[in-house]
């Protein structure tokens, strides 16, 4: 049972991170009319906090494996097992589970976010693999060391079988889909850069990219082009890799998986939204303002230090024709404002049924935090969406 339960689990782990079921939890959420109650519609955009799923099974997981291991070394101690790889097999499988958790807290991840992506990764294919050593092992014991067809027939009736199959299969999924797409530069800036594309994909959607497909990946919100030909993506500098894609972009990255929703396309589920963001993250902003299939009627706060310097003419003009009206803050000059004030006063003089922020991880809760406890629906990234 706790072998069972162990893999259910770490289904659900990777199963709720894989694109196809994150884009249809999405889009099914869409299909919410905006005749439908707000407070219907406003409980259902927060789907995009999946990542407590994906965290909160893997955490369950471990645990049942935890009481599979403590069984197994129990049956051990009193004779009732004599198998030593079995426990050498469990016990390293324990160890890869408590790592992968380890370098996943918050704090820990964050810190050190290129040591977790590798660990995630690495550890969790040696996870599988070493897993499907473990079952096969446990199976043949408690079928009396049975081989060959006896033992296929044996495995197939175990629910930890087919979940695993499952399970791989999701491991190696993303994989099938990695391509190498071309992108052209448009330097916006010492600190900013465009990349455009050509390739179509679904609108409201982002994807990664990486150069090293194998080391570290990095997702960046799109949005089409003004003529509504293209696509493209801002990177601004926030680390090595954009530091370096910035200074020396290449024509090729590496694109894996499928285009994935992120939060800010949730504000298709209102009629009519305020978008509070600084810095770059008008980039993911556009992912959703710049689609020619928008709706919805929005106003823009924006605060970012030389707004026409950092980002260029192109973006600022794009901004403005989407809100002509938009708030273009240049903290250069103006200093940086209270947002909470300002999104609390646009939402009120708009009449707007939602507000959405994007900045980083700190100013984003609290400007969310602000909204929600004066009972207003606020959504922004949280660490794990």
């Amino acid at each position: 049972m706790a072998a069972s339960a162990a893999s259910a689990n770490f289904l659900v782990a990777t199963a709720i991170r894989q694109e196809y079921i994150i884009n249809f939890l999405f889009r099914t959420c869409w299909l919410i009319p905006l005749s439908a109650p707000l407070s219907i519609r406003r409980t259902f955009a927060k789907a995009y906090e999946y990542g407590g799923v994906h965290s909160g099974a893997a955490v369950s997981g471990t645990i049942w494996f935890i009481v599979l291991t403590a069984n197994l070394w129990r049956n051990f101690a009193t004779g009732g097992l004599h198998s030593t790889p079995i426990l050498v097999t469990t016990s390293l499988l324990l160890a890869l589970l408590l790592l992968i958790i380890i370098f996943a807290y918050p704090r820990i991840r964050a810190g050190m976010h290129d040591v977790f992506e590798l660990t995630h990764r690495y550890a969790g294919w040696l996870t599988l693999i070493v897993f499907w050593f473990e079952i096969v092992m446990l199976v043949s014991i408690l079928h009396d060391n049975a081989s060959g067809v006896l033992l296929i027939k044996a495995l197939t009736k175990q629910p930890s079988f087919w979940l695993l199959i499952i399970s791989v299969c999701h491991s190696i999924h993303p994989w099938l889909r990695l391509r190498r797409w071309d992108f052209e530069a448009e330097h916006l800036s010492s600190h900013a850069v465009r990349l455009n594309f050509t390739r179509k994909i679904h609108p409201f959607c982002g994807i990664a990219l990486s150069k090293s497909p194998l080391k570290e990946w990095h997702p960046f919100a799109t949005f089409p082009s003004e003529d509504g030909k293209n696509n493209s993506i801002i990177v601004s500098n926030a680390g090595d890799f954009t530091d370096s894609l910035i200074k020396n972009p290449q024509k090729q990255y590496w694109v894996k998986g499928l285009p994935r929703h992120g939060p800010m396309s949730m504000a298709q589920m209102f009629r009519s939204v305020v978008f509070i963001t600084t810095g770059s993250g008008i980039g993911p902003c556009m992912t959703f303002l710049a689609n020619p299939s928008r709706r919805q009627s929005v106003r823009i706060v924006w605060s970012t230090p030389s707004p026409l310097k950092t980002f260029g003419e192109k973006i600022c003009d794009t901004v403005r024709k989407i809100d002509p009206e938009a708030l273009i803050i240049d903290t250069r000059v103006e200093g940086r404002p209270n947002l909470v004030e300002l999104a609390y006063r646009m939402y009120i003089e708009t009449g707007a049924e939602a507000v959405f922020v994007l900045s980083n991880s700190k100013l984003t809760r609290k400007v969310v935090y602000a909204m929600e406890t004066r009972g207003i629906p606020a959504y922004g990234p949280v660490f794990d969406s």
